[in-house]
């Protein structure tokens, strides 16, 4: 008799969680594809991005007019990325994730 082995489930992909003491300015997901997340006030200091995705391509996290930055996502694991962005001054940015509809992902934006 043959025995039949089961591949093991896929992780589920949650948004990211937050640290103690910041607050979230946006969050998204899981999904997949382009969207345009939100429109944000960030304060003068630190903002983290957190983004995590599964699926083979390339995803982009734009901040616009600020910064744009590219991951790479893996096919069968979720790979978690965290960005520091250190603001100057008080900015109003558009949040915006340009992937493909084969990468899943999540993303929170805290400051």
């Amino acid at each position: 008799m043959e025995e039949t082995i089961e591949p093991p489930a896929a992780e589920t992909l949650r948004v990211p969680g937050m640290e103690s003491g910041t607050k979230t300015l946006a969050t998204a997901g899981p999904t997949r594809g382009s969207s345009v997340i939100a429109d944000i006030r960030a304060d003068k200091g630190s903002m983290w991005v957190m983004f995590d995705c599964r699926g083979a391509g390339t995803a982009e996290i734009a901040l616009e007019p600020l910064v744009s930055m590219p991951f790479t996502c893996l096919d069968s694991t979720i790979t978690p990325t965290m960005n520091q962005i250190d603001l100057k001054s008080k900015t109003r940015l558009r949040v915006r994730v340009q992937a493909p509809e084969s990468v899943e992902w999540t993303l929170r934006v805290t400051q």
